[in-house]
């Protein structure tokens, strides 16, 4: 009897296992049934959506793989250029849906992780005290240079010892430069003289990005 009563707790634990693995079985094969009845034409559409969506020339992206915030934003007036057609289609962003047309209660769903992109405009004047140098927070693709120097002249400047403005009787006005987007770009400046505070003003873009899942569902 008492050895009966030791192999309860054991014989509770295996039908226990059993019953775990019976419907872990039975999950997969729902799983399986699904992904069988899902249209291979839905499937198709929502993979070549979704990948329009991510390249560098698509509708909502700033380079392959990274999304515009504002574009995503304004992600419906694309949804012509996404999808042509009257096809029912829903565009999320991590599960929040920021495009649709028609009501895609069923079809396919392909996702995709991504990065989004906020852009923000800001604009620095180095004071030039003890350095003729200033450094751009990184991603900085471009940047207007305006100089209105006074008496002392700048001949050229510098992005990580590449020469990107020169003109030996001194800049004037404004320049737009190209920098290396995934380098910290520090700049330096040859002048003839000393530059007062306010000579050089430099305007740029600064990016941050977040990651998120795209999802495209589409119901033909």
């Amino acid at each position: 009897m008492t050895r009966a009563q030791a192999n309860l707790p054991a014989l509770a634990i295996a039908l226990l296992l059993v019953v775990a693995s019976v419907a872990a079985a039975i999950g997969l094969a729902g799983s399986a049934f699904a992904g069988a009845n899902t249209d291979p034409a839905d499937s198709r559409l929502a993979a070549s959506a979704a990948e329009r969506l991510v390249t560098a020339n698509g509708p909502l992206t700033v380079r392959a793989n990274v999304l515009s915030r504002a574009a995503v934003a304004n992600a419906s007036a694309n949804l012509d250029r996404l999808l042509p057609g009257a096809t029912a289609v829903r565009v999320t962003l991590d599960g929040e849906t920021v495009a649709e047309r028609g009501n895609p209660t069923g079809g396919a769903t392909m996702r995709r992780v991504v990065l989004v992109a906020d852009a923000s405009q800001r604009e620095l004047s180095p004071a030039f005290d003890g350095s003729m140098e200033v450094t751009l927070p990184r991603r900085t693709g471009s940047a207007t240079l305006t100089f209105d120097t006074g008496t002392a002249n700048v001949t050229a400047v510098r992005a990580n010892d590449r020469v990107v403005l020169h003109d030996e009787g001194g800049l004037d006005g404004a320049y737009d430069v190209d920098l290396a987007r995934y380098d910290t770009v520090t700049l330096a400046f040859d002048t003839d003289g000393e530059l007062a505070p306010g000579s050089v003003t430099i305007a740029y873009r600064v990016e941050t990005t977040t990651k998120a899942v795209l999802g495209v569902t589409v119901d033909a």
